[in-house]
């Protein structure tokens, strides 16, 4: 028997395993290191249209993806892009057939140079000059992410994958897995984690991607991706560690990490005040730094399991 898979973490090809009856199987498995593409995460604005009509216009008659979480901000943002001038169509499962079609055959054809989509588009696309996929949204896992930018590049060229990220996006897409049975809302809460940490972090993207799936990337600098090429600059956060820890001690760790973030920030809300937590002494204790500064902290706490 042979089992074959695409992208799998070390876990993931365990199960596979397991549930197959193959713990003995031999393994064998290329590399996930595509030295040719470019990993960039940018903040997430208000000017984020403006951002990505700025670079398609940067890198004209060039073939691109632009993936979105929802069809409506498909269909708006390709709309967008029209009106500024770009070849631009839209894709989704719920377009009718031949519209869908047509489009898909377009970009093939490069008849369109940028398709917006969401991830139906994709699967078992094989145009190998893509030279660009961007994320509106952050995607759900890091899985989906290196899927989705692997269509870049492919014929060992240029691959610019860019990324834009917000904590908004984040808490919109914890608040979609409420309702789902517990257990999917666990694993689901963990992927966004470990997408977030690749987001927010200040090592090597490749080194991280790679690490992932269980992969040791050992280049101290892969010279191909925003934080080698412009490395952010690092802080020493015990401090702001230590007062992230006495504000969920205080408030006897039953409220989730944007309520934490508000008592630090001294933010006198409904719910803040209906506990009466702005009578306790760290209430406003964090108001020195930002509430993006704050986030990154309890990320950083969780992913290193200082919180859990």
């Amino acid at each position: 028997m042979i089992a074959l898979t695409a992208t799998a973490t070390p876990k993931v090809r365990m199960d596979i395993q397991k549930n197959l009856g193959m713990q003995d199987a031999q393994e064998f498995k290329s590399s996930f290191n595509r030295p040719n593409l470019y990993y960039e995460v940018r903040s997430k604005t208000n000017n984020i249209d403006r951002d990505i009509i700025k670079f398609i216009k940067a890198n004209p008659g060039k073939s691109g993806i632009i993936y979105c979480l929802s069809r409506k901000k498909v269909e708006e943002l390709a709309e967008v892009l029209q009106a500024n001038g770009i070849n631009a169509r839209a894709y989704h499962a719920g377009m009718d057939s031949a519209t869908r079609t047509a489009n898909q055959d377009g970009f093939l054809k490069e008849d369109i140079d940028v398709i917006v989509a969401t991830i139906a588009f994709g699967m078992g696309i094989d145009k190998p000059d893509v030279r660009f996929v961007i994320h509106y949204d952050i995607p759900k896992s890091l899985e989906g992410y290196y899927q989705e930018t692997g269509r870049a590049g492919r014929d060992g060229g240029e691959g610019q994958c860019i990324t834009f990220y917000s904590n908004k996006d984040l808490q919109k897409l914890e608040k979609f897995m409420q309702g789902k049975p517990v257990a999917e809302q666990e694993i689901g809460k963990q992927l966004l984690l470990e997408t977030a940490a690749y987001a927010e972090s200040s090592i090597c993207r490749r080194k991280s991607l790679l690490h992932y799936f269980g992969e040791e990337y050992t280049e101290e600098n892969c010279g191909n991706c925003d934080n080698c090429l412009n490395p952010k600059k690092q802080v020493e956060a015990q401090d702001s560690l230590c007062a992230v820890i006495e504000a969920i001690i205080a408030v006897k760790e039953n409220f989730k990490a944007d309520y934490i973030i508000d008592i630090l920030l001294g933010k006198e809300t409904s719910e803040v005040l209906a506990h009466k937590h702005e009578e306790l002494e760290v209430f406003g204790s964090g108001m020195g730094e930002e509430e993006k500064m704050w986030n990154a902290v309890l990320r950083q706490a969780l992913i290193a399991g200082f919180l859990s």
